[in-house]
């Protein structure tokens, strides 16, 4: 005879936790990273550990809304800069210069 066990409130809500929190993660599928999530007293530190193509900047503003005020350290990863250099030159200057440069 077998018995299956009932679930309790807890397993539900864990279960719903956990799913929730793999789902916010949808975007970074295929970049490869693991996470630690640690409370301590002084606050909740996260530890990641990045694969090459992780865009480690779009990670760690998802961490931040998920956990305002937490300790964030990650290794590894794909940085891209936050500032972009543009040219504001128009394209006519830009093609002038070429032809007498």
């Amino acid at each position: 005879m077998s018995h299956k066990r009932k679930r309790s409130i807890i397993d539900d809500l864990l279960r719903d936790f956990f799913d929730d929190l793999e789902s916010s993660f949808d975007d970074f599928s295929g970049s490869g990273y693991s996470i630690s999530v640690v409370q301590t007293p002084e606050g909740t530190k996260i530890r990641v550990k990045a694969g090459k193509d992780t865009d480690v900047n779009s990670l760690k503003r998802q961490l931040q809304q998920q956990y305002p005020n937490a300790e964030i350290e990650i290794e590894g990863g794909r940085e891209e800069p936050l500032i972009k250099e543009v040219s504001t030159k128009s394209v006519v200057a830009e093609k002038e210069e070429k032809r007498n440069g």
